[in-house]
């Protein structure tokens, strides 16, 4: 089973949100303890993404890297499709 980190910037994000739209976030950052690169709705991401992974929640974007060695799962941004992107990379 993979750890997972969820950095102070997306867990802020998530604290914010309607209790539906939360319990589908937590629901989906539980399964990435399962093989998290395995996941259906798990897609690669590309350009200055590289080495990122996504998962689509609606609107809402979840981005994350995963650590081969140490099994871990870092969730480095939760948010909304228009402003996720503008974040980093």
């Amino acid at each position: 089973m993979s750890r997972v980190i969820i950095h102070r910037r997306a867990a802020k994000y998530v604290r914010k949100l309607p209790n539906p739209q939360k319990d589908r976030v937590k629901t989906l950052l539980k399964q990435l303890q399962h093989e998290p690169l395995m996941q259906p709705q798990v897609r690669q991401m590309a350009g200055d993404w590289a080495g990122y992974y996504r998962i689509r929640l609606g609107n809402i974007r979840i981005i994350f890297w995963y650590d081969n060695e140490s099994d871990t799962v870092y969730v480095d941004y939760i948010g909304a499709r228009g402003d996720i992107y503008k974040s980093g990379g």
